[in-house]
């Protein structure tokens, strides 16, 4: 009797296992999209001069989406890569005033994706939400700009953590392929927002750094220090990825 129990319960493990690795499906592959900055984060070189925005416009994302797909709700996994830039003049009454701004963000998020699958159909809609690690770097520079010495100024790099909600359609082909299209609103920097305060007290000093908090100082001298809120960093993504099956 003791014999065939254990002979049981091994065929029970062995056919749950079975069963449950038989329901897990793995896709992963590269993607390409572009990258739209939205309120805070938008705007133009002006806007970035006076500390109102950052003043970025759109730009290219390329990077990996890794989908484990299970029974109930399908997890995501993504590294992402934006470079976003902007030129213009600093303000309306300097038409040879130059400045150009850059800023890089690398992305990693993760999180639950739910499918709708239409039956007999290839075409698999799906909603999700993501959680958010970004690191953030730039530089700017500046010409025959008031108050500010011509140069290049390198921003230190920054991280940020923040929350994604995403849509999309997978559209399924050869029975281990899809083309993925999603369109993903990003808030970067929910948790986080700093301002690092310098010893140099230049107004340069507000361009080096993310500075995503309001300066302290704006009320002294807000001709050295510009920034007189909290900025928010925020994204439109529209992302097309090929995803291999495993």
């Amino acid at each position: 009797m003791k014999s065939l129990k254990c002979a049981l319960c091994i065929f029970f493990i062995a056919a749950v296992s079975h069963l449950s690795f038989s329901q897990v499906k793995i896709s992963l592959g590269p993607s390409i999209g572009l990258t739209v900055p939205t309120g805070d984060y938008s705007g133009t070189t002006i806007d970035y001069y006076n500390g109102t925005k950052y003043g970025l416009s759109s730009g290219v994302n390329f990077g990996a989406v890794f989908k484990v797909k299970l029974p109930v709700v399908r997890i995501r996994a993504a590294l992402n890569y934006s470079s976003l830039s902007n030129t213009g003049n600093s303000e309306v009454d300097k038409p040879n005033s130059f400045v150009e701004v850059k800023h890089s963000l690398f992305m990693i998020s993760a999180g639950p994706e739910f499918s709708f699958n239409v039956p007999s159909s290839p075409v698999a809609p799906y909603a999700g939400i993501d959680l958010l690690f970004t690191s953030i770097s730039g530089e700017t520079r500046f010409q025959g700009v008031s108050r500010v010495e011509t140069g290049t100024y390198n921003m230190a790099g920054a991280s940020r953590l923040g929350v994604g909600i995403g849509a999309g359609v997978e559209f399924g082909f050869g029975g281990k392929y899809a083309v993925d299209l999603s369109l993903r609103y990003n808030f970067i920097n929910l948790i986080g927002k700093k301002f690092e305060e310098l010893s140099t007290d230049r107004r340069e000093d507000s361009y080096v750094n993310l500075n995503d908090e309001q300066d302290p100082n704006y009320a002294i001298d807000p001709d050295k220090h510009p920034i007189n809120n909290s900025r928010s960093i925020s994204t439109f993504q529209f992302n097309l990825a090929f995803l291999f099956g495993l």
